[in-house]
């Protein structure tokens, strides 16, 4: 039987450090002799950011397996971290999503190398940035530091029961699903991939916007590639996997089996932000500025994007809310 995180002891900000059998792990472990090799910040109920050999993306917490004897530790700021803080957390790493994996700097971490770091990134190096970007030395050196340096940190103390188990059923019913953040991270690089023909020293989606914005001629081009490349369309698989999400006749047929779940559901949504406060109104309002300065085709595209998911996150919003008032 196989497990997976816990997301219900899990809070935004949280340090997720893992383990695996493969071969890369093994070796990291041996080299640093450590019992984990892999570290990642939870950023929202059921949804991590890491940095990997795709580079730095997000990744839904219910489709991580870890095997038993898997080594997973949840580790948390002692005395936990002010909201305010756990989201200008999340949001650096978020900003990151699409950054290059630096394989060379990661290396030079676990044999305990190296002083100053590129703009690319390796899992250790991003969650530690984080903190320090925010005024939470975690490590003494957040460029070159490893998921031991993290463990080991006198900043963080342990989440007790970090991990539930999977039954075999749960575990093949997740292999049948669709992947959002799977074709999110597909779109993502191949966006970048194609700026990164014009300019290669363009990291993440924030270093577009700023290729765009200063150089008019090369609007036409990411344009295309925002469109060719499905980014535009991945928020439909939520509603193909889970259109409870935005029916409320819906939701309680699905309470009516699973009770426990869709509370659950319903308050971490609430979490999430308001319905004027939360990431998305917060990128259109970016754009929407960007585009009285700078007008580009790319830039109004992105701003009704961004406004159109902060309806759909005010409309899921407005369907967990009313689920909870019917079933307080």
């Amino acid at each position: 039987m196989k497990k997976r995180l816990n997301d219900k002891v899990l809070k935004r900000g949280d340090v997720i450090l893992t383990t695996s059998d493969a071969g890369i792990s093994k070796l990291i472990r041996a080299t640093t002799i450590s019992p984990i090799s892999h570290a990642m910040l939870y950023v929202d109920h059921c949804s991590v950011i890491d940095a990997t050999g795709d580079g730095v993306h997000s990744a839904n917490t219910q489709r991580l397996f870890f095997e038993p004897h898997n080594a997973v530790f949840a580790l948390r700021v002692e005395g936990g971290l002010d909201p305010a803080a756990a989201v200008k957390i999340c949001n650096y790493v978020r900003e990151r999503v699409g950054s290059e994996y630096a394989t060379w700097e990661a290396g030079r971490a676990w044999q305990g190398l190296g002083k100053k770091g590129t703009p690319k990134q390796f899992c250790s190096r991003l969650v530690a940035q984080a903190y320090a970007a925010n005024g939470f030395n975690l490590v003494k050196n957040t460029d070159f530091c490893t998921p031991k340096k993290l463990l080991k940190s006198a900043k963080l103390v342990e989440i007790a029961d970090p991990t539930v188990e999977v039954t075999d059923q749960e575990y093949r019913a997740w292999q049948t699903r669709p992947s959002g953040l799977d074709l999110m991270r597909q779109s993502t690089n191949h966006i970048l991939n194609g700026a990164r023909d014009i300019d290669r020293s363009i990291q993440h989606l924030s270093d577009v916007d700023k290729l765009v914005l200063e150089h008019s001629e090369y609007d036409e081009a990411i344009l295309q590639l925002y469109i060719e490349s499905g980014f535009l369309h991945v928020w439909k698989t939520d509603h193909e996997i889970n259109p409870w999400h935005y029916d409320g006749q819906l939701m309680e047929d699905v309470g009516s089996r699973n009770y426990d779940g869709v509370r659950w559901y319903c308050e971490s949504t609430l979490s999430e932000g308001s319905r004027t406060d939360n990431r998305y109104a917060a990128n259109a309002k970016v754009y929407q500025h960007y585009q009285s300065m700078r007008p580009r085709k790319t830039v109004a595209m992105l701003m009704a994007f961004y406004q159109m998911l902060a309806e759909q996150h005010a409309r899921r919003l407005d369907i967990a809310e009313n689920w909870l008032k019917r079933h307080p």
